[in-house]
């Protein structure tokens, strides 16, 4: 009997001894790589950007911590057609050797969002317009309302954070 107690005691030691490892989590971006998603980000959109650091949302997995970089200005700034925005940032997360993730596909008639993979690493874009109150009828599918480049609020993030 108290060989048998003393190898769950053993067992018991292992197990917690072990936990940490099972409960570690992936770092999140360095610096250096949160810089770079940065500045290829404003080449492609010829804009500037903020660049935070906190938790990052990507579909399918806790929020973690990450980087989020931010871009808002006008449709004047960034063009009448949120598909070409978001075109120009998978180009440049492609040339960068992301991979993109369908898994994160979303679209909506002001809106699109994608996710993109490289290492350990995730990305989570959203590229999206508001147009002022008055702009657009609210009794009308959002897709008939054709607001000008001046009326187009725009949110654009890219937020990075470990993979998994």
């Amino acid at each position: 009997m108290r060989g048998l107690v003393g190898l769950r005691h053993a067992a018991f030691v292992a197990l917690v001894a072990l936990a940490p490892l099972g409960t570690a989590r992936a770092a999140p971006p360095e610096p250096a790589a949160c810089a770079a998603l940065k500045s290829g980000a404003e080449a492609a959109l010829s804009a500037t950007s903020t660049l935070s650091t906190g938790p990052v949302s990507y579909p399918g997995l806790a929020d973690a911590p990450g980087c989020t970089i931010t871009f808002s200005g006008t449709g004047q700034v960034f063009g009448p057609s949120f598909q070409a925005v978001g075109a120009k940032l998978d180009a440049m997360l492609k040339g960068q050797g992301w991979t993109q993730d369908h898994n994160a596909d979303a679209d909506g008639p002001t809106g699109t969002a994608t996710g993109y993979r490289k290492a350990t690493t995730a990305v989570a874009v959203s590229v999206g317009y508001d147009t002022p109150k008055g702009v657009c009828r609210e009794d009308a599918p959002m897709a008939s309302c054709h607001p000008t480049p001046a009326q187009m609020s725009y949110t654009i993030t890219l937020g990075a954070r470990p993979g998994s």
